[in-house]
C-alpha cells in the first residue's frame, strides 16, 4: 500500500540504507517516495548514508517528467546489486557534497550495469572537495562490462572531481565498459576534475572508451584525464581514451590528457582523441596512443573530418609497434590539418619491424600558417622511419616556427605527394619571423628564415662622430667605408658605399637607400664572429633587421653568403 503525505514544504535528508528511493517532480517541489511512504513538495532534497563506510544495495530513481528535479548527494555509498545503482529521466541535476560512490551490479544476463543510467539532460555540479565515484559493474563470459555514467540526452559536468569507470570483463571474452558513454546527446565539461577510465577487455573484444560521444563533445575548462582500457588477453585492441561517434570535439580551455589503452598480438592500441571532427583554440591538450603488443600502433589525433588547431598547447605521441606494423601516427587526419597559432609538438611512434609514424598525417592537406610546430617521424628499427609532416598538400606560410625531423633510417622531413618538399619553394608565402627547419634521418638540417624588421620611426642617417672634449670620439668607434668580404649593393646589383659602426658586440651596416642588400660570405662571419661580434644590424632608411651571427652560420657551408634584402619596410633572407 502506497502512503501519501501531503505537507505545505519540506527538506528532507533520505537514508538509502532504509530502501530504494523514488524521486519525481511535484508541484512545488520533490515527491519523494521510500518504503512506500511518498512525501509531497520536498524542497532541499538530500540523499546520504548513515554510514558511508558500508555500502547499501539500495538504488535511487529519478523522474523529472516534463518538468526538472535537483538532488544532493551526501556522503552516498550505494553498490547495487543487479541493476544501476542511479538512474534519472529527464532534467537532472544532481550536486555533490562529501564523497560519493554509486556502483553498478550484474544483470541476469552477466551483463555489467552502470553507476548512473541517464535518459533526458543530466548535470552534475559540486564544489573543490566534493566527489564522485561512478563505476560500472563487471561483466561476465561474453559480456561487457557496464559504463560508470551513461547518457542517452545531454551530460554536463561543471564542478567536484568525477571519477568514472567501465567495468571489467572478467569472463574468457566480453569488452570492457566505457567510462563516460553518452548514447545520443552531447557531453559538455566546464569545470572540475573528470577520470573517465575504460575497463579491460578479454580474448578478442575491446577495451572501454574513456569517454565516448555520439554527439559533440566540448571541454572549456577544468581537469580531464580520459583513459582507454586494455585487452588483457590473447587478442584485442585498447580502448579510445576520447572517442567522437558522429559529432565534433571542441576543446577551447583546461587541462585535458587522453590516453589509449594497449592492444594484444596483432591489434591497435587505442587512439588518445578520436573524432569525427576535432577544434582545439585554448587549453593544454597531451595525448598519448596506446601501443601494440604485437601489432599496431594507436593513432593519437585521429579526424574524420577536419583537423584545426588555433590556440592552446597540444602534444601527441604515437604509441609504439613492438610487431611487424607501423608505429602510431602523432596526429592523423583523413581530411586537412590547419594550424594558425598556439604550441603543437607530434611525435610518431617507433616500430619494431614495421615502419615508425608520422608526427602529422593527413590524406587531404596540411597547412600552417602560425604558431610553434614540431613534427617527429618515428623510428622503424627494421623498416622505414616516419615522415615528420606526411600529406598531399604541405602548405606552409605566414609567421609560422616549424622543425620537422624525419624518423631513422629513411624517413622524410616534410613528404609532400611521396616526394621530398623543396624548402626553397616556400620562401615567398613565409611572414616576418618565419622559420622553417628540415631535419633528415641523417640529422642534418636545412633552414629556411626571414627576420622580423624593426621599422624605426624616421630615417636613419649616418652621422660623422663628434669630438669629445680631450679628443676623443663619442661615437661607438669610427666608421668604415668597407669591411673585407662584406659589401652593400642598390636595387640594381651595384655596390654602393656605406657606413660601419661597432657597439659592444653589435656590428651595425647603416646605408641611406630605401632598397639595398647586405651581402656577406660566411667565411667572414666567422671572422667576425670570432673577434666577438654576435649580431649584425642592418638599417636602410625604412627597416632595421639585427641578425644572429651564430644562426646565419648554422644555415650554410664554409662557401656560403648571406644576403639580406630590404625593400621599403620589408626585408628578406637567403642563405646559399
Amino acid at each position: 500500500m502506497l502512503i501519501t503525505l501531503a505537507a505545505p514544504a519540506f527538506a528532507g535528508t533520505w537514508h538509502i540504507e532504509n530502501g530504494d528511493i523514488t524521486i519525481s517532480a511535484g508541484e512545488s517541489g520533490n515527491d519523494v517516495t521510500q518504503n512506500n511512504v511518498t512525501t509531497k513538495n520536498d524542497t532541499n532534497t538530500i540523499i546520504t548514508n548513515e554510514n558511508k563506510d558500508i555500502a547499501s544495495s539500495h538504488t535511487v530513481t529519478i523522474d523529472a517528467g516534463n518538468d526538472k528535479v535537483e538532488v544532493t548527494l551526501e556522503d552516498v555509498n550505494i553498490k547495487a546489486d543487479s541493476g544501476s545503482a542511479l538512474i534519472s529521466n529527464g532534467d537532472v541535476t544532481l550536486t555533490l557534497k562529501g564523497d560519493n560512490s554509486l556502483t553498478g551490479g550484474i544483470s541476469g544476463n552477466g551483463s555489467g550495469r552502470n553507476g548512473i543510467a541517464s535518459s533526458g539532460s543530466l548535470t552534475i555540479s559540486g564544489g573543490e572537495k566534493d566527489s564522485l565515484t561512478a563505476q560500472g559493474g563487471n561483466g561476465g563470459d561474453g559480456i561487457y562490462g557496464g559504463d560508470g555514467i551513461t547518457s542517452s540526452g545531454s551530460l554536463t559536468i561543471s564542478g567536484g572531481t568525477v571519477t568514472a569507470t567501465g567495468g571489467d570483463s572478467t569472463g574468457s571474452v566480453g569488452s570492457g565498459g566505457s567510462g563516460i558513454y553518452s548514447v545520443s546527446g552531447d557531453v559538455t565539461i566546464s569545470g572540475g576534475t573528470v577520470n573517465a577510465n575504460g575497463g579491460d577487455g578479454k580474448n578478442g573484444s575491446g577495451g572501454g572508451d574513456g569517454i565516448t560521444s555520439s554527439g559533440s563533445l566540448t571541454i572549456s575548462g577544468g581537469t580531464v584525464t580520459a583513459t582507454g582500457g586494455n585487452s588483457t588477453d590473447s587478442v584485442g585492441s585498447g580502448g579510445r581514451g576520447i572517442y567522437s561517434v558522429s559529432g565534433d570535439v571542441t576543446i577551447s580551455g583546461g587541462t585535458v590528457n587522453a590516453n589509449g589503452g594497449d592492444g594484444k598480438n596483432g591489434s591497435d592500441g587505442g587512439d588518445g582523441i578520436s573524432s569525427d571532427s576535432l577544434t582545439i583554440s585554448g587549453g593544454t591538450v597531451t595525448t598519448k596512443g596506446g601501443s601494440g603488443d604485437d601489432g599496431g600502433s594507436g593513432v593519437l589525433i585521429y579526424s574524420n573530418g577536419s583537423l584545426t588547431v588555433s590556440g592552446g598547447t597540444v602534444t601527441a605521441n604515437g604509441g609504439n609497434s613492438g610487431g611487424i606494423f607501423n608505429g602510431g601516427r602523432g596526429i592523423s587526419s583523413y581530411g586537412g590539418v590547419t594550424v594558425s597559432g598556439g604550441t603543437v609538438n607530434a611525435n610518431g611512434g617507433d616500430s619494431e619491424d614495421g615502419d615508425g609514424g608520422s608526427g602529422i598525417f593527413s590524406f587531404d592537406r596540411v597547412a600552417i600558417s602560425g604558431g610553434t610546430v614540431e613534427a617527429a617521424g618515428g623510428v622503424g628499427k627494421n623498416g622505414s622511419g616516419g615522415s615528420g609532416i606526411y600529406s598531399s598538400v604541405i602548405d606552409l606560410s605566414g609567421s609560422l616556427e616549424l622543425t620537422a625531423k624525419a624518423g631513422s633510417p629513411t624517413g622524410k622531413a616534410l613528404l609532400q605527394n611521396g616526394r621530398e618538399l623543396d624548402l626553397d619553394t616556400i620562401k615567398d608565402k613565409l611572414g616576418p619571423g618565419a622559420k622553417v627547419t628540415a631535419i633528415n634521418a641523417n640529422g642534418d638540417s636545412k633552414q629556411v628564415s626571414i627576420p622580423r624588421p624593426v621599422e624605426p620611426e624616421k630615417p636613419v642617417i649616418p652621422e660623422e662622430p663628434s669630438s669629445s672634449s680631450d679628443g676623443g670620439s663619442s661615437a661607438p668607434s669610427a666608421p668604415a667605408s668597407s669591411l673585407p668580404g662584406l659589401t652593400v649593393t642598390d636595387k640594381d646589383g651595384q655596390r654602393i658605399s656605406y657606413t660601419s659602426t661597432q657597439s659592444g658586440n653589435t656590428l651595425t651596416v647603416c646605408v641611406g637607400r630605401f632598397t639595398a642588400s647586405l651581402r656577406i660570405s660566411l667565411s667572414t662571419l666567422r671572422q667576425l664572429r670570432a673577434e666577438g661580434i654576435e649580431t649584425i644590424t642592418f638599417q636602410t632608411i625604412l627597416c632595421s633587421t639585427t641578425l644572429s651571427v651564430d644562426e646565419l652560420l648554422a644555415m650554410g657551408g664554409e662557401d656560403a653568403e648571406a644576403v639580406l634584402t630590404h625593400r621599403l619596410t620589408d626585408s628578406s633572407l637567403t642563405v646559399g
